[in-house]
């Protein structure tokens, strides 16, 4: 433990020490990531310090599929009346998206199941995992979008009968105690991280916690006190990163908290730097969009950025997905 401590000691020294160095001109700061983030104004790529947008709407979850194809998520927002989430794919052919197709979910039944506010997607070992996360439950579904597995924690909030209206959703889990905000996975060969906001609900008060579960959704472990309103998670050295969003702040449980100011939503890891995206914090989500979005490019283990870039007015940041 003495030995791990004194290596995360000199390694933060060194980051230090060189980001000096890069504010002064005598180091040039690296630019060759590749990536695709998306906001409330649209799907954009990032190709070596080049933004290009790709598509326009209110995106969030982003995943590639295994034929490269991918699929991106975007919800229609009619202030809150409407948040029903839609999916589509594309095809990437240089920094223009193509063949974009609608893609539907579908219940065991063969019935069309239209999710509401979905935030993160995440396709694994041929399975799309799905938080459906105004509805408070996480689906798991064949690469067609049939729906083979649901899980829910303690309550999912569903349609009112005999309507589409996702207003009714929405006032109902935000009622609720038992409204969870699941916003975030990720999935390895043998487990599955849940991350929950866990704010949204009645009780504002409550930081937010993840879950460790099998692929059939078998909850093996819960941590708790990860932060407040969070969002993604990112393993990295023993642990995850992630974006204690409310508290303007990258957390890890060994390495130095990251402190950037910005509501912090969008993380991806690449060539052990962390990416994350960044939008002036304000108590009305409203607001968020409104003002400055930034990305954030940090080496592992540094306590704050090397390069940050103002993206201007594009919204709200959602999610950032590495390019393979």
């Amino acid at each position: 433990m003495r030995i791990e401590r004194i290596q995360n000691m000199k390694r933060y020294s060194f980051n230090v020490f060189k980001s000096l160095l890069g504010q002064y001109g005598f180091t040039q700061q690296r630019s060759h990531f590749k990536f695709l983030f998306s906001s409330s104004k649209g799907l954009y790529l990032f190709d070596q310090g080049r933004i290009h947008k790709l598509l326009s709407g209110n995106y969030f979850g982003i995943t590639q599929l295994p034929d490269n194809r991918y699929l991106a998520v975007t919800y229609v927002q009619k202030g809150t009346q409407d948040e029903r989430s839609l999916a589509l794919t594309f095809k990437l052919s240089g920094n223009k998206a193509c063949e974009k197709q609608a893609f539907n979910f579908i219940s065991a039944e063969g019935q069309v199941k239209i999710p509401v506010r979905v935030h993160q997607i995440v396709c694994f070992n041929n399975k799309l995992w799905v938080t459906n996360t105004r509805q408070n439950v996480v689906w798991r579904c064949n690469l067609d979008g049939r729906i083979e597995n649901t899980f829910v924690y303690t309550q999912g909030f569903d349609y009112q009968p005999g309507s589409m209206s996702t207003d009714y959703v929405r006032k109902t889990a935000r009622n609720s105690q038992d409204y969870h905000h699941f916003n975030s996975i990720h999935i390895d060969e043998n487990f599955l991280y849940l991350l929950a906001h866990n704010s949204a609900g009645s009780d504002k008060s409550k930081n937010s916690f993840y879950l460790k579960l099998d692929h059939e959704f078998n909850v093996i472990e819960r941590t708790d006190n990860v932060g407040k309103a969070c969002h993604n998670l990112v393993p990295c050295e023993q642990g995850f990163y992630i974006c204690d969003s409310a508290n303007g702040q990258l957390v890890h449980p060994k390495l130095p908290n990251i402190q950037l100011g910005y509501f912090l939503r969008g993380l991806t890891l690449i060539d052990n730097h962390l990416i994350a995206g960044g939008t002036v914090s304000s108590s009305d989500p409203n607001l968020r969009g409104k003002g400055d979005s930034r990305l954030f490019f940090i080496p592992v283990g540094n306590a704050f950025p090397i390069m940050s870039l103002s993206l201007g007015r594009t919204g709200d940041l959602h999610d950032i997905v590495a390019l393979k």
